[in-house]
């Protein structure tokens, strides 16, 4: 596989799941053992050393989430936005090459903090009254209007006018995303987001307890390997597809998202009305196209 970001599970991306006791009823009878179950924490995001959002979210990942996050809220546009950032005390980032610095403070624990490259650049975090859930992204935003604002992706490539995905690579996406779904093989409870390029090489696999969250993180990671927007891409998640995907698919300049699942009307009408691609549940190589978009070939499926 050509990926640019090596989508093999390694350790550095198995933290999300800890050893709990369970019983399991057979059928007959109820049994002790042991399980795997999927991590759930609350992660702080500070810009400026200033409290921006918190989140509950499962760990690992987390320079790619708050990456992603904050350009999602139009905080930055690349990565040379980014002066600095910290995770949970200790430097991730500094002068956007890699740094590390000894952990200081037990209150810096679930924390990423952004220095911003500009200082001064006005940053105003958005107006939510409690943490955000990991179901939800928009939650605690105290106006509609706040939460249905579009930040459009930076113009930093031609825009394209002409198709050039293949509506049988859209079929083909979840099983190629399926099995490297390592968190969710051990637990059950992770969503997936994955980024293919047009040949359906997956570029990006993140997870998370979060259907947002790891839209954000697979974001979040390619905004760090500076390929923004990702005008040929795909975005493959494993849950439904919300206003709030289709929100952060846009301003990543991503033209289509697929689906195993379902899509809400809101979600319709803006793909529809910024012409975006959006297909729901895609199962067996078959779907249901819920906007064309301007990106999609009239081509038969591949092979």
């Amino acid at each position: 596989m050509s990926a640019i970001d090596d989508p093999t599970p390694s350790e550095a991306h198995c933290v999300g799941t800890v050893k709990s006791e369970v019983h399991r009823f057979d059928g007959t009878s109820i049994e002790p053992e042991t399980d795997q179950v999927v991590v759930e924490e609350p992660l702080e995001i500070r810009v400026n050393s200033k409290a921006f959002s918190t989140l509950m979210r499962t760990p690992g990942d987390d320079e790619d989430l708050a990456v992603g996050l904050l350009y999602g809220e139009g905080v930055i546009d690349s990565r040379a936005d980014i002066g600095a950032l910290s995770l949970h005390g200790e430097d991730a980032l500094a002068g956007g090459e890699a740094a590390t610095a000894p952990r200081t403070d037990d209150a810096l624990l679930n924390t990423a903090d952004l220095l911003h490259s500009d200082p001064n650049r006005n940053i105003t975090p958005p107006s939510r009254q409690g943490s955000s859930m990991s179901s939800c992204g928009v939650c605690g935003k105290r106006s509609i209007s706040e939460a249905m604002a579009i930040t459009p992706p930076p113009a930093r490539k031609p825009a394209l006018v002409e198709p050039w995905l293949s509506p049988g690579l859209i079929g083909l996406l979840p099983e190629r995303m399926e099995p490297l779904q390592e968190l969710f093989q051990r637990t059950g409870a992770l969503h997936a987001a994955g980024i293919f390029d047009p040949e359906g090489e997956l570029l990006f696999l993140r997870e998370d307890i979060g259907r947002h969250n790891a839209v954000d993180k697979t974001i979040g990671a390619a905004l760090l390997e500076e390929l923004l927007p990702l005008n040929r891409c795909v975005l493959q998640v494993s849950g439904r597809v919300s206003f709030e995907i289709v929100q952060k698919a846009y301003r990543a300049g991503i033209p289509a998202i697929a689906s195993v699942s379902g899509v809400s009307s809101l979600s319709i009408n803006m793909a529809r009305t910024i012409g975006m691609t959006l297909a729901g549940f895609v199962r067996d190589g078959k779907y249901c196209l819920y906007s064309k978009g301007n990106c999609l070939l009239n081509s038969p499926a591949p092979g």
